[in-house]
Formats: C-alpha cells, structure tokens, sequence
C-alpha cells in the first residue's frame, strides 16, 4: 500500500496546481439533529392520495422537500429487510434468500437487545460483490457517542452494531420516545396482494404519530424502503418536514439530479446530521434541496412519473441498442449484395446516414418530452426515427461532397451535442434510452457506458474529417494538431468527475486518439508506441481520479472513490466486481458471442492488415489513408472499453452499431469513385 499511497501523493501534488482541484465545499444539508427516520416498505408516490395517506399529503401540502428514491440494491425486486439491512451497511445488502421467486424474507424481530438471526445475516453478505459492512452506521453512531433509538425489527437492524446489539429499542411506536438526536421508525410494509389500502393508512397513522411526539425543531424523513411487495419495480418516495423544509425536490450529489436520491444516501444523510465523519464504505451522500417544487398534487403526478418514464425507456433500451446492431449488419449486407450486383446503392446509403444520425437522435428526442404524450412509447419512437430521417434528407441535400465530409458533419454534430450537455449536466440523457436508469441506480450523472461509445467514436470521426481537410491545407502537423485537441477535450469531457465521470472511458480514448494521430503523421504503429499509449492512457485516468479524491468525500464520484478504496485496500473488490459483470455478459446469449468473434477477427486485422484486409478496404483506404486510422481508433474503443467496463462485450456490439453505418457509408463511396483520392494533395497522396 504504500507504493500507492506514494503515486497517489504526486499525483495530488502535481494536480494542486491545476485550476479547479480545490472543489468547493461539502453543500450544507438541509438535515439537522434531532433526526427521524420513518422507513415504510412499498411507498411510493403512486400510492399517496389525499384519502389514502392524509398525514402524508398534508406533509406535501406543509411544505415538506421531496424526491424520488432509488430502492434497488442487490436483487430484484429489492425485499424490505434488504432496504434495513444496505441502511445499516450503507452500501448495497441483501438477505440470505437467493430465490426470489418466493415471498420476501421476514425481518427478523429484537431478542434481549440482539437482532435474532444477526451471524447468518453477516454470512449472508460474503458472497456479495459489494462487500457490505452490517452494523457500520450503528458503529459509527456508538463511536461518536451519539444516542440513537430503533423502533421496530427494521429500525432495529438499521441501527445495530457490528455485533447485533441495538442499545436502545421499543417494539411499538407508543412506548418510544424522541429524545436522542438519531431516531429510526419502522413503520411496516405495503403488500399489493394483501389490502394495500388498509397497510397504508395504518403506516401514515404512524407517521402521525411520529410527527405528534417530535419537537417543533426535528427533521422528519419518511421514505420508501422497497418497493410494494408483489408489484413492479417502482422507485420509493422520499419526504422531508422540518425546520429547513421549504416546499423543495431533493437530491444528492451521488445523484446530481433534482428531485432522485438513492436509499443509501440515507446513512450518509444520518451520519452528516450527527456531525461525524463517513466512513470511507459509505457510498451515498448527504440529501440537499434542489429548486423549488410545485403543489402537493403536481408534485405527486410528477415524482411518480419518473418510475413511469424510466420503465417505457428500459423496455426501449435493449430494443435500440440490439436493433441499431442489427440493422447495422443488414444495411453493410444489402450493401455488399448490390455492389456486387453492380446496382445503385442510393437507398442503402440514405439508410445508413439515418442509422448513423439515430443515436445523436436518441438525445435530442428529450427535448420534445415524449413522457408527456399520449401514448409515450410511440411518441419516442417516432420522434427519434422521424429525426433520423430528416437529418439524413437534410444531409443529402448537401452539395456533393466526399463521404468523409458528410460523415464528419454529422460526427462533429453529434460530439458538440454530447460535449455541452455533460458539461450543463447531462439533461438530454435523463429522456433517452442511452441515458441513466434511476430505477435500476446504477449511474445517474455523466456518461454511461452507451454514452461513452457514441461520444468516442464520433469523436474519433470528426477528428479524422477535420485533420484530413487541414492536412491538404496546412501539413500534417496542423492536422496532428487538430486530433490532439479534440482528444484532449474528450478525455476531458468523459472523464472529469463534474462532467462525463467515466474512468473506464478514458483508458480507451487516449490510446484511441494516439493511433489516429499516429496515422495522421505517417508512423507506423508498433509494440513500444502501443505500449506507451497504454501508459499515457493510465496517466490520463489516475491524474483526474485523484484530483477528484481530492474533493470532499461527500462530492467525490466513483473515480475519487476508487482511489480512496486503493488507499484503504478495498481497490482488488471493486476491480473484481466489474469483471464479473463484464464476463458475465457472454452469459447474455449467442448475438454477443458473434461479437466476440468479431471483435477478435477485427483485431487480427489490425495486427496483420496486408495479409487478412479485404481487397474493397484496402481500395477505400488507398483513396483515404485516414480511414485507416479511423479503423484503428473504433477497434481500440471495443476492445479496450469491453474489457475495462462492467459493460463487457455489450461495449463491443453497440460499437458495431455506432461506428458501423458512418464508416459503411464512407467505404462505399469512396470505392464508388474510382481514382478519387480525397484530403490529400497529390504529393501526399503518392
């Protein structure tokens, strides 16, 4: 450790002088002792009504800060004494119980001051790629000396030391007391089979309760712990009255995203309020207003519509994703046929540029806010296939120039699109189904790993239509230039924790960029350049990793975080845990074995390009030598993101789907136009 503790002192010593390390402080939390939580199974803003849940309306009509919560952990559906048990570890937990076919696990009640059960429990969590730490808030109340009280089995659990023990307990709401400054309530559970109606009333009488025997200047949290029992996957609702409550949407900054926080933002919430430190295995934030919300029955119908949105786009997500690879291929086959057929290739082109402009289209759909129509699956469909369209008559219209041309107009689009939204916060992702998943929570800012494919290989095709054009203008160096600074700006822009935040991303495009700018020279690529760009692309990652862990532990992304596990010895769990995501997507069927194939296949050519390239792209190559290049860079951008993202080979196929329409499109024309070198004067062309 101490070899990593010394990289990450130069790091950090050479990263003080950068601008904008020195992140601004931890944002004050609207949450201040004494705190009381109210945890409730299955509530969620789709049950709250006015006659159903009165003391919980009244809350919203108050003035009461709201959000919705993320209440997925290991499983799914998440149970009740999964919620409990991730409140305590304040990471992802679960119970014993691997089927979940069969009805959740019951929470397990108090005997003697001990959580009944608490060693299996324990066990339970060693098989856990999260590595969760039961009892670490309860441990860590108990060591900063700060009084805390469990009400119910749940709360019990929540509240429990590494051994079990819970100090001070009541069974029943009536006998407990609100005179510690950390409270926990468990509040019971909505079961969709059983009279949800009646389980509802009874936990809002309860919130009554709590909010009868609080003092004036409490801060109550009432959130949804799971999901309902026997229903579909739902995101919990969050309420919070209080002193600082101001009629308000929640977030956090491990959400970034107004009105979403995350049920393990809840401990972190707790800890902050006491005044203590997090501990390092925490892995939410603190929950702070964002913006001023509308009344209690708009905000209702607006909190519940994200669970709504969010499953319309899950249900779009693989479709689009498969389908743009699918189609893809079909297109490049259709192509090939007609070549050889010697027949016009008009139609398949106009339809390659409509699947090269879908995926820009699949960011820009948000603006028309398809959620709010009709029937909104058909209004996201039609709105990004329409755009498609339109973008690529729009395209065609263009005077008649090079592929390339068309091809980096659109790249360059789509780049600058990707690039202002993640620096103004990623707004187009929140309605398109390459974008973030609340309901799953794992990622809610930046660029996920779908983002990450379309920002790069666009980002490598407008670099090669750029340098191409200034190299027949200016030489190669002008041209060498101009793919550094697009390179240097994505990395920038997908890596830095306040924008793309994406670490896996990063040791892609580097090495990526290099082999594009080494082209662009006219150096050949050998095993010392491949080798040192490999390097340079660690560097480039663990420069902006610890400058973010640099920042409060509360505003670090998962790169700062990362680092902070390396110090701590936890780095080899978290490297373990993408991996096994990452192989586990061979389990996903036999389209991402084709992949596979594939990609290797693609590979071999790179390392053996005379004696395995076909004799079509060697002709299209000849007439645009930055093809090459291009090649090079997508190959790099699949291979390497496959196997340092959780991805896996899912990276891989919608590569296929991303990069493969432009650079059809530029390949057919290019062999279509005989003795056509473009980019390059004669001189540089021989």
């Amino acid at each position: 450790m101490i070899g990593v503790r010394g990289l990450v002192a130069a790091v950090a010593a050479v990263g003080f002088w950068l601008p904008g390390v020195e992140a601004a402080a931890d944002p004050a939390t609207p949450v201040t002792p004494p705190v009381v939580i109210v945890g409730i199974g299955g509530l969620t803003w789709d049950n709250l009504s006015e006659s159903g849940s009165p003391t919980l309306w009244r809350m919203l009509e108050d003035g009461a800060d709201a959000a919705a919560m993320t209440v997925r952990t290991v499983h799914s559906p998440p149970c009740p004494l999964d919620g409990w048990l991730s409140l305590s570890a304040g990471r992802a937990a679960t119970d014993p119980q691997s089927d979940r076919n069969r009805d959740c696990t019951t929470v397990p009640s108090v005997t003697g001051g001990v959580v009944d059960g608490w060693s299996e429990l324990v066990k339970a969590q060693q098989a856990s790629v999260f590595d969760p730490e039961l009892g670490l808030l309860g441990q860590t109340l108990a060591e900063g000396n700060v009084c805390a009280t469990a009400v119910g089995p749940g709360a019990a659990l929540a509240l429990a030391d590494r051994e079990g023990r819970i100090t001070r307990y009541h069974a029943e709401l009536a006998s407990a007391s609100f005179d510690c400054p950390v409270t926990v309530v468990d509040a019971g559970v909505v079961d969709r089979r059983n009279d949800p109606g009646k389980a509802l009333r009874e936990a809002d009488g309860k919130v009554r309760q709590v909010l009868d025997g609080v003092s004036r200047n409490a801060t109550v949290i009432v959130l949804g712990i799971s999901q309902p029992l026997h229903s579909t996957v739902a995101m919990g609702a969050v309420l919070m009255s209080g002193p600082q409550a101001g009629g308000r949407y929640l977030t956090a900054q491990s959400t970034r995203w107004q009105g979403i926080v995350r049920l393990l933002d809840i401990p972190s919430t707790v800890v902050a309020a006491a005044g203590l430190e997090e501990p390092n295995h925490f892995t939410g934030a603190p929950l702070v207003a964002a913006g001023n919300r509308p009344g209690a029955h708009d905000t209702t119908e607006k909190l519940a519509g994200i669970t709504h949105r969010d499953r319309d786009l899950r249900r779009s997500s693989g479709l689009f994703i498969n389908g743009l690879a699918a189609a893809t291929v079909l297109a490049v086959g259709a192509l090939a046929l007609r070549r050889r057929a010697r027949r016009s290739t008009g139609g398949v082109d106009l339809t390659l540029l409509m699947l090269a402009a879908l995926p820009l289209c699949s960011y820009l759909v948000r603006l028309i806010q398809w959620w709010r129509w009709p029937v909104p699956l058909a209004a996201l469909w039609l709105g990004m296939l329409g755009a498609a369209v339109l973008m690529a008559l729009v395209l065609r219209r263009l005077p008649r120039v090079p592929a390339w041309v068309t091809v980096t107009a659109l790249s360059g689009v789509t780049f600058g699109v990707l690039a202002v939204d993640a620096v103004t916060g990623t707004i187009l992702h929140h309605g398109s189904p390459l974008g973030p998943s609340p309901l799953s929570g794992g990622r809610y800012y930046g660029f996920g790993n779908t983002t990450f494919v379309v920002f790069a290989v666009h980002a490598v095709l407008f670099a090669a239509g750029l340098a191409s054009w200034l190299r027949a203008r200016r030489g190669p160096v002008f041209a060498a230039g101009a793919v550094a600074v697009i390179g240097l700006i994505t990395v920038l822009v997908d890596a830095w924790p306040s924008w793309g935040a994406d670490v896996g991303g990063g040791l892609a495009i580097v090495p990526a960029f290099a082999l594009l700018g080494l082209v662009v020279l006219g150096r050949r690529v050998g095993a010392i350049r491949l080798l040192l760009t490999g390097a340079a692309a660690v560097a480039a990652v663990a420069v902006v990793s610890v400058l973010d862990w640099r920042r409060p532990a509360a505003s670090r992304s998962h790169a700062g975080r990362f680092v902070e596990d390396l110090l701590h010895g936890d780095g080899m769990a978290v490297v373990t845990r993408k991996a096994d995501y990452a192989i586990g997507s061979l389990s996903a069927g036999p389209h991402l074995w084709l992949v596979g194939a594939l990609l290797l296949c693609s590979i071999a050519v790179v390392l053996a390009r005379h004696q395995l390239a076909p004799a079509w792209f060697e002709a299209a190559v000849a007439r645009w030598p930055y093809l090459w290049g291009c090649y090079l860079a997508v190959v790099a951008i699949a291979a390497i993101g496959s196997t340092t993202n959780d991805y896996g080979l899912r990276v891989a196929l919608l590569t296929v789907g991303i990069a493969g329409p432009p650079l059809a499109l530029t390949v057919s024309q290019l062999i279509s136009s005989p003795g056509l070198t473009v980019g390059l004067t004669d001189a540089q062309a021989a």
